[in-house]
């Protein structure tokens, strides 16, 4: 008797075929749920893209970065930046302070997706009113943003270009 001419038992053929079929299943277990994975996650290169950052909070972060103690707000069109002036500064330090920020302020703009006005405000440190006394105030309309030269334009120029300013007289000197 040759080994083809061997009758196999059928509990035998029973638990190979059902082997044969748990395999079988498992594999189509681990590819439905490797696809569900794949399909719930995305892939990895969507993954590992950071999300699109808010261009105002961009442009926010980048301000407070450069200006110490800055607050800055939005509004339609508006970007206002409040900061304190240095405690105890004498009034050409504060003035030099407030001007450096400013140009800190317009760069940081500049480097953004940012199109609308820009107001700084520089209040004194100290002072009755909350926040301080309001010590400088400068408006820069777009065009005028998109004009300066950050990094061109001299320090007792910037609020020269403003299109409204104000700079209290204990700080004109």
């Amino acid at each position: 008797m040759t080994s083809t001419d061997t009758t196999v038992p059928p509990e035998r053929r029973d638990r190979a075929s059902r082997g044969l079929f748990m395999i079988l299943g498992l594999i189509v277990v681990v590819i439905v749920v490797g696809l569900l994975v794949f399909l719930f996650t995305g892939n990895a290169e969507e993954s590992a893209q950071p999300a699109a950052e808010d261009p105002h909070s961009a442009l926010a972060d980048a301000i407070t970065a450069e200006v110490q103690g800055a607050v800055v707000e939005f509004e339609a069109g508006l970007v206002a930046v409040n900061f304190p002036l240095p405690p105890d500064a004498t009034p050409a330090a504060a003035a030099q302070a407030a001007q450096d920020n400013s140009i800190s302020i317009l760069r940081a703009v500049q480097d953004s997706e940012w199109s609308g006005t820009v107001e700084i405000t520089a209040y004194s440190a100290a002072g009755d009113q909350p926040g301080g006394q309001e010590m400088v105030r400068m408006v820069y309309l777009p065009e005028t943003v998109d004009r300066i030269d950050p990094d061109g334009i001299g320090r007792e120029d910037v609020w020269a270009e403003a299109d409204e300013q104000f700079v209290d007289p204990a700080l004109a000197g």
